[in-house]
């Protein structure tokens, strides 16, 4: 397991990376990606189903969330979500007696999708987009990979007491610590030794750290929560040793947001 998941990295890093580098709609591309493959797993995840209307409602309204959001017609937000309610809405009015899969419930799950991951993955594109963009999606996805790597390799060696059981039973209070702290060091520590390079205060830095320490461990919760509660063990199967795009990107999908506003309030202050 600890073979694949170290391979699975050296083989995605570099494409994430590269993804980012480029930028545009090579990066607008990568995201478009990773939003179907997300909203694929999720209909697994949630029983919706991969070949039903829902199905092909969520695929379209992540799909042009993040064609909205890269041609940045912003206006359009609000109308494409009132198109997809109501589009869900009539096709459950005429299903009424049948309560397929085109139920209330089910197309309620359905919205909460696209909103899951459609938006949380707009704001890394929007990320992307502003200026010295890549300077900031790196931090994102670097301050993510540390945080994880960091709760990963010490909740499995040193791990004893549980953090949060009912939803995941493998965390570990003592790999969430490592986390948080492992994130903060290191980017304090960058912003002592490199300040050119960084661009933040080591005051800034360790609330940054925090920030995508705290947002990167309940963006995992999240998606724990949602697998617990469908029981389910791993969204996917396509990143070998690291399960499903949603059990990878989990944790960067909730820390984009915040990374996104931090900048924008850095900017204007």
């Amino acid at each position: 397991m600890l073979f694949l998941r170290i391979l699975s990295a050296l083989i995605g890093i570099p494409v994430v990376i590269a993804a980012v580098y480029f930028g545009g709609p090579w990066f607008a591309l990568f995201i478009l990606l990773v939003v179907n493959a997300g909203i694929y797993e999720y209909n697994r995840v949630t029983k919706i189903g991969n070949f039903s209307f829902l199905a092909v409602i969520a695929h379209l309204g992540v799909s042009f969330y993040i064609i909205i959001m890269f041609f940045e017609q912003h206006l359009l937000i609000t109308p494409l979500l009132l198109l997809l309610f109501f589009i869900m809405f009539v096709a459950a009015l005429f299903n009424m007696e049948n309560m397929g899969k085109t139920s209330i419930a089910d197309s309620a799950m359905t919205m909460w999708g696209i909103i899951y991951i459609g938006v949380l993955c707009g704001y890394i594109l929007m990320l992307r987009m502003q200026p010295d963009g890549a300077f900031y999606t790196y931090l994102l996805f670097v301050g993510v990979w540390i945080h994880d790597t960091m709760a990963y390799f010490i909740g499995v060696k040193w791990g004893m007491r549980k953090f949060a059981p009912q939803i995941s039973p493998k965390k570990s209070v003592e790999g969430s610590l490592a986390g948080l702290s492992g994130t903060i060091v290191i980017f304090f520590s960058a912003s002592i030794l490199a300040p050119g390079f960084f661009a933040l205060t080591p005051w800034g830095a360790i609330i940054f750290a925090l920030g995508i320490a705290v947002f990167a461990q309940l963006g995992d919760l999240m998606e724990s929560g949602l697998k617990r509660q469908m029981q389910v063990k791993d969204s996917g199967a396509v990143i070998p040793g690291h399960g499903g795009v949603l059990d990878r990107f989990d944790s960067i999908m909730l820390a984009a947001p915040f990374v996104y506003y931090f900048f924008i309030l850095v900017s204007v202050l």
